[in-house]
């Protein structure tokens, strides 16, 4: 027998001894052991098996003795209920339901192997995590303890971090884990194997030394724990570690923002905001000037590092990509490498780093891996177990009157935020990352007050406005901003619009449009295209400031439906409304679009929300802003921003009819005055193209482009009366079945309210909804000009529909169930109402995410005149005018095939002659005329040209 097996033999029995004698011991055992994670120092037997394996393989044996104990009485004394009794924790059943999932997960896998050893793995994790948790329940001198220890085992690794550092600078002697860059500063790891997990372990326990500094009483225990932080902090920087300074940055500032919540309340968090765009701001001006030393020592810095930051971004596609094809249950636990394999992101990642391929490549991020391994149910199940785990943590630093409770927990669940966030970038699948968020959490429940339990925890975060507002903003941010300019414009109206703008910027002139050089464009007014304007003035000429301001409005949308919703049927209702926009896929597409109907549908809801509130608020404030919306929806798609002005006539009529006219008065002076504020808006614009051109600007402007596209079929926009149900049905698609489902209902209830009258004034926003429903769906079929887009403004209202009918059934079916109480009822609802609506958008995701339809043709267009100039005429074969105008300056002809072949034909064979075809159109051309030469092939398309005869 060899000697490291006799060695590895006495250590497991050391350790079962240990664990079964004195499991607190063992403990402080552990987070030694923890560190020890150096694979050539420390590796025992065989590679990776590392001491701490074997104190864990203890806890595993441990959890096992202690559970045949139970099963045994269970035998005897029916103990079942005691075992659930045991296992009845909140962190200890969200952790068996992870563990659960990512074993389920395994039947997915690719490598089976591989699995099950990261499953024994997480098992061990999961086994010492419910052992860990029992014992520390409750118990705050218990984790302080051990929080404490952990803290002086970093201030020994950060000695030997200043050792390594001395050895190598002075002498260029390696010791442990020491990264020597090149023209840079060493980048430290101690005993780590992971120079990234070090600096993790030093952020995250950072914040912690630095309360217990502010909160100890003597000064003796605030010099021990400035020794501790201090050191820390510099080797912090030495690990040069990109993603343990996010997790530092992120848990300062989450850490601030917490203290001043608690002293301002919301406006705290707006005070550490514009405290960062202060900080910020200098540092850009800086950065900008390319002579400043600044921006060199960034950029040097970056350089070398740029190559690490794209391949965890192509990791992260990837394991979005595997998560497309698995959705539910993932690849599979363990077995993200053999998916990525084959997705198709793989080869541009293997292209840029080609060691990979002997390898197995981690995915390197908790979330992409939790997403790609176990899909939809796994993610779910390891938000539940963070959730559970962190929000006693915020509720104490948020509300406990104790200095030193809420301090440790600010700064603990800060460090776990920074973690997580860091954890886009990184994954932690090491023990220290797991024994550290079992501290941390389980400080969070031994601090909670008696009075309260985790469900009213639970209770308080999830039923707050303002964590249903953070929810939807951030799905909303993921949804539509995410790659909103990857993709370059499509013609027709992307491009338009942008062109207009763009030229705008380029002249100067704001008020008369030009999309064609030299002719005025009358179509629209200016409004989006200020806008666009502005943030081409601020970040270029590219298709994200062209779709910024609409993706903005679709934003607002979608947080101004929820607060529509909550004010007229509840929380839960404004929730579903919100979030049924935002999943219906029209509406999610030209978000994303440089488009003008979002906008105009924002400022036409606002509007109209406004008029609601007036109804039941007196001042005049209201109308006014109504009126100031209409005028904003004027200016940005002409008379299609009067649509509230119909709804508002048709309600009050209806008011009217049913004998509700105490109010008349006030009503006629609100519509008065939201006609006056509109109009002070959109008049001035109007006024002055009339001053500049006339007629010419009332013929084009009205009679063509409203009154012509309103009564004929011009442009072949001809559809029948009743084809928006069609486009509504596909763009809701489920939600629409829902809208069939709550319509019959508003219509009994409109019926009902003629003969009932006044006491149905509870169910006047149903009719009022019916009533802007219809106005717009009529209003838009009238016309015989129709186009997918231009129903878009429907949808705020059918969601709002909608998501009032799901509510009450959700309402009344949870009355009905004895089981579970409503508002868990609600919740799990919900969850499940969000699951679905989000695979199911997954699963129509080409209906919204297309792919990059004009890429090829722009960018050949763009290098036509980075190599040809911007002098010389590019032939463009099927392209269409308003991507030729955008992406080129310089003059082009715009051809048929037909014409691009004859115009080679007769070339003189010693003029330039530059154009852009299909690839199969160059290779025939080339292979009649041997004098075409390519200049770069992009998909399908082919930048050519003539090599013509020099002059001697």
């Amino acid at each position: 027998m060899s000697l490291e097996l006799i060695v590895l033999i006495l250590i497991i029995s050391l350790c079962l001894v240990l664990v079964f004698i004195n499991f607190e011991l063992s403990l402080y055992l552990l987070i030694i052991l923890s560190v020890l994670l150096h694979k050539e120092l420390f590796s025992i037997y065989q590679w990776d098996l590392l001491p701490i394996r074997f104190l864990m393989i203890s806890y595993v044996v441990l959890a096992s003795y202690k559970l045949l104990v139970l099963l045994i009485r269970l035998i005897k004394d029916s103990g079942l209920k005691e075992i659930f009794k045991e296992l009845k924790h909140p962190l200890i059943v969200s952790l068996l339901l992870l563990w659960l999932i990512r074993g389920v997960s395994i039947i997915f896998t690719k490598n089976l192997r591989a699995s099950l050893m990261l499953y024994l793995f997480f098992t061990a994790v999961a086994v010492f995590g419910v052992l860990f948790i029992k014992y520390l329940n409750g118990n705050k001198e218990k984790i302080l303890r051990l929080i404490k220890a952990y803290l002086w085992v970093v201030f020994v690794l950060c000695l030997f971090g200043f050792v390594q550092f001395y050895l190598y600078t002075q002498h260029k002697v390696i010791i442990g884990a020491l990264w020597n860059v090149p023209d840079n500063l060493p980048r430290i790891g101690s005993i780590f194997w992971d120079v990234n997990h070090f600096g993790a372990l030093l952020a995250a326990l950072i914040p912690v030394a630095g309360v217990l500094f502010l909160v100890s009483k003597t000064l003796k225990q605030k010099s021990v724990y400035l020794m501790i932080a201090a050191p820390a902090l510099v080797i912090l920087l030495l690990t040069n570690s990109r993603s343990a300074w996010i997790l530092a940055f992120v848990s300062f500032i989450t850490f601030i923002s917490i203290l001043f919540i608690r002293k301002f309340g919301v406006k705290g968090i707006l005070t550490v905001f514009a405290a960062l765009i202060l900080i910020s701001i200098p540092l850009l001006i800086e950065y900008s000037n390319r002579a400043s030393p600044f921006r060199a020592r960034v950029k040097q810095y970056l350089h070398y590092r740029m190559d690490s930051f794209d391949s965890h971004l192509l990791l992260l596609q990837g394991t979005f990509q595997i998560f497309e094809n698995y959705p539910v249950l993932g690849g599979g636990y363990g077995s993200f490498f053999e998916h990525f394999s084959k997705t198709k992101i793989a080869p541009v990642y293997f292209g840029r780093d080609p060691a990979a391929l002997n390898t197995r490549v981690p995915a390197h991020t908790i979330w992409g891996e939790a997403l790609a391994e176990t899909g939809y149910a796994g993610l779910s199940a390891l938000v539940l177990f963070l959730s559970l785990g962190l929000l006693p943590l915020l509720y104490v630093s948020l509300k406990s009157p104790d200095k030193e409770n809420y301090l440790i927990s600010g700064a603990m669940f800060s460090a776990l935020i920074g973690w997580l966030v860091a954890g886009i970038f990184y994954s932690y699948n090491s023990e220290f990352f797991w024994i550290l968020t079992f501290l941390y959490f389980s400080f969070g429940y031994s601090v909670l007050p008696k009075d309260k339990s985790i469900k009213e925890v639970v209770v308080f975060f999830v039923s707050s406005n303002k964590f249903i507002v953070l929810f939807l903003c951030f799905i909303s941010a993921i949804l539509i901003f995410v790659s909103l300019g990857n993709n370059h414009l499509i013609p027709w109206d992307e491009a338009i619009y942008a062109k207009i703008s763009k030229n705008m910027v380029i002249s100067g002139d704001y008020i008369v449009q030009r999309w064609v050089p030299n002719e005025v464009w009358y179509e629209k007014p200016p409004l989006y295209m200020w806008f666009t304007a502005a943030f081409m003035n601020v970040i270029g000429f590219g298709s994200l400031a062209a779709r910024l301001p609409s993706a903005l409005f679709g934003f607002a949308t979608v947080l101004l439906v929820y607060k529509m919703g909550k004010y007229m049927y509840g929380k839960t209702a404004g929730l579903i409304s919100a979030f049924v926009l935002l999943t219906t896929t029209q509406f999610l597409y030209y978000s994303r679009s440089a488009m003008l109907d979002v906008t105009t549908t924002f400022f036409i809801t606002a509007a109209l929300f406004c008029y609601w509130i007036s109804k039941h608020n007196r001042k005049v404030f209201w109308p006014i802003i109504s009126g100031i919306f209409i005028g904003f929806a004027v200016m940005t798609k002409g008379v299609i921003g009067l649509l509230p002005f119909g709804v508002v006539v048709l309600y009050e009529l209806y008011l009217f009819i049913i004998g509700d006219s105490s109010s008349l008065l006030r009503s006629l002076r609100n519509i008065v005055l939201t006609l006056v504020s509109s109009v002070i808006v959109f008049l001035p614009w109007h006024v002055k193209m009339y001053g500049l051109f006339g007629d010419l600007f009332i013929n084009k402007y009205i009679v063509y482009h409203v009154l012509d596209r309103a009564t004929s079929a011009i442009e072949d926009k001809g559809r029948p009366f009743w084809w928006y149900i069609i486009v509504v049905k596909v763009s809701m698609r489920v939600w629409f079945l829902a809208l069939l489902a709550a319509l019959p209902a508003s219509i009994i209830t409109i019926i009902k309210s003629f003969s009932i009258k006044r006491k149905m004034a509870n169910f006047k926003n149903k009719v009022f909804l019916l009533i802007w429903l219809t106005f717009i769906f009529m209003f838009f079929s009238v016309s015989t000009s129709k186009l997918v887009w231009y129903i878009v403004p429907l949808y705020p209202v059918a969601s709002l529909i909608v998501g009032s009918f799901i509510s009450k059934a959700i309402t009344w079916i949870g009355s009905k169930i004895r089981f579970i109480d409503l508002f868990s009822f609600r919740v799990l609802s919900m969850y499940l109402l969000v699951s679905f609506g989000l695979l199911y958008l997954l699963r129509n995701k080409e209906l919204v995410y297309t792919g990059d339809l004009t890429g090829s043709q722009a960018r050949l267009i763009q290098l036509k005149d980075e190599k040809f100039g911007t002098d010389e005429i590019v032939y463009m074969d099927k392209i269409e005018q308003p991507l030729a105008l955008y992406y080129t300056e310089g003059p082009f002809e715009l051809l048929e095939y037909s014409n691009l072949k004859f115009k080679i034909l007769w070339h003189d064979g010693i003029s330039s002659f530059i154009f852009i075809t299909k690839e199969s159109r160059f290779d025939s051309l080339a292979e009649q005329y041997p004098n075409i030469k390519l200049e770069m092939k992009d998909g399908d398309w082919v930048l050519g040209y003539i090599q013509v005869k020099k002059n001697k």
